[in-house]
């Protein structure tokens, strides 16, 4: 009796296999939407002066013994364009509030009770150029960029408009997107508000195709952005720490190495 879910389990991955088969077809109408599509929630995002969010997200990383292991944790995003943003992130292994004001980029490690704060002038874009050229990237901050669409169709090599689908009871469209070293799926709000609802990236080079899954929530902009502060309150006990002092910031737990999930 105890192999029955087992089978069933089985049974359940065989149609779906039987499905992506099916999906392996040349569809050009079906790239062509999927791009349509990412093109209008591109466009959406970057008109909106001032964005706001609750998110999920989960990272996953494979062990030696090739079992995988996920890594959730939560926060919160608010953004104003061209030059504010605030990221706030909880999990098992960190606490962290990010603030950018347009001059100076802070970094509150409030597990560590530590900080870090270097001079950053610009805008929200050049900070995220500026990170990653310092190999400090965040997956999902492309959703922010004024230029999602150029940013997220870099390399891709094929697009498909799966179909209709709900995430946490919003209708959306879901779409995927090739590129040869990681695939990535998001899932698009239907109607006049495309934003996105849930984003997937997978590793397809590393071992066991790890993941990393970003679902947001409570999505709101313009006049229904709540003001957001920009200003982190740090308390007098914390230490203040150089930038590359904080790597333990990350959504893995200090012995799992980032080379081994997305």
């Amino acid at each position: 009796m105890s192999s029955i879910p087992h089978f069933r389990t089985l049974r359940h991955l065989l149609v779906c296999s039987s499905f992506a088969a099916s999906l392996m077809l040349p569809a050009t109408a079906a790239a062509d939407d999927a791009k349509d599509i990412l093109k209008s929630m591109s466009d959406y995002l970057a008109g909106q002066k001032a964005i706001s969010f609750s998110y999920q997200s989960s990272i996953e990383a494979v062990t030696p013994d090739f079992e995988k292991l996920q890594f959730v944790s939560s926060g919160t995003a608010s953004l104003a364009r061209p030059d504010k943003l605030r990221v706030t992130r909880t999990g098992g292994f960190a606490d962290v509030d990010v603030s950018f004001d347009g001059t100076t980029l802070t970094v509150h490690g409030k597990n560590l009770d530590a900080y870090a704060s270097i001079e950053a002038k610009g805008s929200v874009d050049e900070l995220f150029e500026r990170l990653a050229d310092a190999g400090i990237e965040a997956p999902g901050a492309d959703l922010l960029s004024a230029h999602v669409f150029d940013i997220l169709m870099t390399n891709v090599t094929d697009a498909k408009h799966i179909s209709s689908a709900y995430v946490g009871g919003v209708e959306c469209e879901y779409l995927t997107f090739r590129t040869p070293e990681i695939d990535w799926q998001i899932w698009i709000q239907s109607g006049a508000k495309p934003v996105p609802r849930r984003y997937v990236i997978t590793s397809k080079h590393v071992g066991q195709a790890p993941q990393y899954t970003l679902e947001i929530s409570d999505f709101k902009s313009g006049p229904d952005v709540a003001k957001a502060s920009y200003a982190i309150e740090i308390p007098k006990s914390a230490k203040k720490v150089d930038l590359s002092e904080l790597q333990s910031l990350d959504e893995l737990p200090a012995p799992t190495q980032p080379g081994d999930s997305k």
